[in-house]
């Protein structure tokens, strides 16, 4: 009976030690699975200044800087994902293949498939135009200057003040003849030279009427050449700026009839859109630019910043981007739906906004 017993005893403390053994690296994983996060996927595409891949494949930027002060606040471990083009990215994030994208303009298409964090820029749109050839440059500011309409004004202006000193010359020619004599032709020559430089205000005092008739004379010249020289300086003014621009695309009502690209799916993308404006898609910044510096397309529109950054560190001197700022929006974090990192995203923006970093990582990139 007792060797029965300890048989029982022995065969019981088999099967508990055996339970153990079979349990008890189940439990090990499972406790090691659940204290390792998984790094947070970063969605990135190269688009200066905002996502600057540097040499080395390192990523850096206003929005690379930003999203990682925010992940230090967050004490999260992430690593970044590069797309080819912003269709990709946000198809991924719309996927849950990736956790963030540290700035996309909140854009009312794009409320229903993704979600957005605290705004913290706000932007717009601008236009990229063909940058006019500086060696020809100066050709068309002489163009403007000897226009057509420009000639005219001045042959206008010479007859008048033919006319204008023969009538100082005929008041003057006897009781002034110190100034207006040396014969027919030296006198209205005098009075031609008086009249010219009444008219531009330089006034070297050399000739001046002194007859009642000749100082009439002189008081009507100078109130008609006050209107007359700021009529042709307006004249020249508009000569000069349209032939400055004479690109074919000068604001937002010229994209109607000119070929216009902008970056598939973005926020100018869709504003064409909206506008009725016919809109070539380009994967990237890099090439829609490249378009409009060969001369392929008339204008690129996107970001401000964007243009602005790549036009002068990428294109110098062959891409211009137009005054103006048009369909302004917010620029936030963009975040799978129903995404749990909103709220902490949206504390440490806060937190980081109201530091010294933040106005810093402004003046670097987007200033």
């Amino acid at each position: 009976m007792l060797a029965n017993n300890k048989a029982l005893q022995g065969i019981a403390s088999g099967i508990v030690i055996l339970w153990v053994c079979l349990l008890y690296p189940a439990t090990s994983f499972s406790q090691n699975e659940s204290t390792t996060p998984r790094a947070l996927q970063v969605g990135v595409i190269t688009a200066s200044p905002l996502y600057i891949k540097a040499a080395d494949g390192r990523w850096e930027g206003f929005s690379v800087e930003l999203w990682q002060a925010v992940a230090q606040y967050l004490n999260v471990a992430f690593e970044f994902r590069e797309y080819s083009s912003l269709e990709n990215l946000l198809g991924a994030l719309e996927k849950n293949e990736i956790d963030v994208f540290p700035s996309l303009p909140v854009g009312e298409r794009l409320e229903s498939m993704i979600d957005f964090s605290q705004s913290y820029l706000k932007s717009g749109l601008s236009i990229a135009v063909p940058a006019e050839e500086s060696e020809y440059r100066w050709l068309r500011v002489f163009e403007g200057i000897f226009s057509k309409h420009i000639l005219k004004a001045i042959g206008l202006l010479f007859i008048l003040s033919m006319v204008a000193g023969l009538f100082v010359w005929l008041f003057e020619r006897r009781k002034n003849d110190e100034m207006f004599g040396d014969g027919t032709v030296g006198g209205i020559g005098h009075g031609i030279w008086w009249a010219i430089v009444t008219m531009t205000t330089v006034g070297y005092g050399d000739k001046t009427p002194k007859t009642a008739g000749g100082r009439i004379v002189a008081l009507i010249w100078m109130l008609f050449s006050i209107i007359f020289i700021a009529s042709f300086t307006a004249n020249i003014t508009t000569s000069l700026t349209i032939t400055e621009l004479r690109g074919k695309v000068h604001g937002l009502n010229d994209l109607y009839n000119a070929k216009v690209g902008s970056v598939s799916q973005s926020e100018g993308f869709d504003f064409l859109t909206k506008q009725g404006i016919a809109v070539i898609p380009f994967e990237g910044i890099q090439d829609g630019l490249a378009a409009v510096a060969s001369r392929k397309i008339d204008a690129f529109v996107l970001n401000e910043q964007l243009l602005k950054y790549q036009s002068k560190k990428e294109l110098p001197g062959q891409v211009q981007v137009l005054p103006g700022i048009y369909d302004e929006y917010f620029v936030s974090i963009a975040l799978p739906q129903n995404s749990s990192l909103r709220k902490p995203i949206n504390t440490a923006l806060l937190k980081f906004m109201k530091t010294q970093n933040w106005a810093e990582l402004c003046n670097r990139y987007i200033q």
